[in-house]
């Protein structure tokens, strides 16, 4: 299946940890092996959904004190193994909301390789809406409508 595929499927909310600020282990972003620590201001939140074919893990990071916004799309896989589809980015540093995807790779690549050389929409050169009054919560929302999760209801949330 393409990434834009697993992106664009309309999925529900399975679970939803809530905004924490403890170190983020691999059970709730699994495509990093090893747990990331969580200092200086940073949070995280993480989702599970589904759709009819795929498991899907939805991590969000952010440091509201720096601008820095960022939710991943990761498709679980066998055995706890899990890939990139897309990334959702926002950074006070350099213009406007901007998605990041490989949309030329068919499949899943698995591990955090997955987070390399991805492409940005739109390009960092073109215009783009400043969207910088971002809260906790109104990030983790624009991530959720943006990769198409749904509530349980089956309404975009």
């Amino acid at each position: 299946m393409r990434v834009r595929h697993l992106i664009t499927a309309q999925k529900t909310l399975l679970s939803d940890t809530g905004w924490k600020r403890t170190d983020l282990g691999p059970k709730h972003a699994p495509v990093f092996p090893r747990t990331i620590p969580i200092r200086a201001g940073w949070q995280w939140r993480s989702g599970t959904a589904r759709c009819a074919a795929n498991r899907y893990v939805l991590p969000a990071r952010c440091n509201p004190g720096r601008d820095n916004w960022r939710a991943i799309l990761m498709v679980s896989g066998d055995k706890g193994t899990a890939s990139v589809a897309g990334c959702l980015d926002h950074h006070g540093t350099h213009p406007g909301l901007h998605a990041h995807a490989h949309c030329h790779r068919g499949g899943v690549e698995t591990g955090p390789a997955g987070l390399d050389n991805l492409a940005r929409i739109p390009a960092a050169g073109r215009h783009h809406r400043r969207n910088s009054a971002w809260t906790e919560n109104g990030f983790w929302e624009a991530a959720k409508t943006f990769f198409r999760i749904q509530d349980q209801r089956g309404t975009l949330i």
